[in-house]
């Protein structure tokens, strides 16, 4: 049950999102240490998610179809601006604008995250699928900090994947990653505003 959890965990994270894009821009734009800041920002975001899935307030929450409808606009509004401000930057060093300082990449990935309300309902529909009452308590009390270490460890080699490729680039060609981030998470706002 954990090797399947873990991977199905991986592949799921693998989907490129709102939140990849966050890292992946952070660390074109001022290295590995935004880059990894961005991933911790987006691993609490993650545990704060899950959190108040499993403890039912998730359930109550898509109970409320306005408040989901407020997060899922204020999500959409800031993906929108995050992609702005990577265009913004041009090629000033990538996406350094957008992605500031580590705590800054930190504080970003964190609000990319956090107002997602789709994050929610996949959590109320993923972790009950590994759930078996009447099994080792113990260890499914271990799919939590399992799940965000698996996370974490897929966006870590995602973020140094872009790196590696930015840095293959030629001079003055690399630019064109973050301004693909740039648009992307603008398309993503979009999306989650009109879906």
């Amino acid at each position: 049950m954990v090797w399947s959890f873990i991977a199905a965990t991986a592949l799921i994270t693998l989907l490129p999102g709102p939140s990849m894009l966050v890292i992946v821009a952070c660390a074109l734009g001022q290295g590995w240490r935004a880059g990894a800041a961005a991933t911790g920002g987006v691993v609490l975001a993650d545990a704060i998610l899950m959190a108040i899935a499993l403890s039912g307030v998730g359930a109550l929450a898509q109970a409320s179809p306005l408040a989901l409808l407020g997060l899922k606009w204020l999500g959409a509004a800031y993906l929108t601006y995050l992609g702005a401000s990577v265009l913004r930057a041009g090629n000033k060093g990538a996406a350094a604008e957008a992605s500031g300082r580590s705590g800054g990449a930190f504080r970003r990935g964190l609000a990319a995250t956090l107002p997602n309300p789709k994050i929610i309902a996949f959590l109320i529909i993923y972790f009950p699928q590994f759930i078996q009452p009447g099994r080792d308590t113990a260890g499914q009390l271990l799919l939590g900090p399992l799940f965000l270490l698996t996370v974490g460890a897929v966006f870590l080699l995602c973020m140094a994947a872009a790196l590696t490729v930015g840095r293959a680039m030629p001079r003055g060609r690399a630019g064109w990653l973050s301004r693909a981030c740039g648009c992307c998470l603008i398309a993503c706002g979009l999306y989650s505003a009109l879906a």
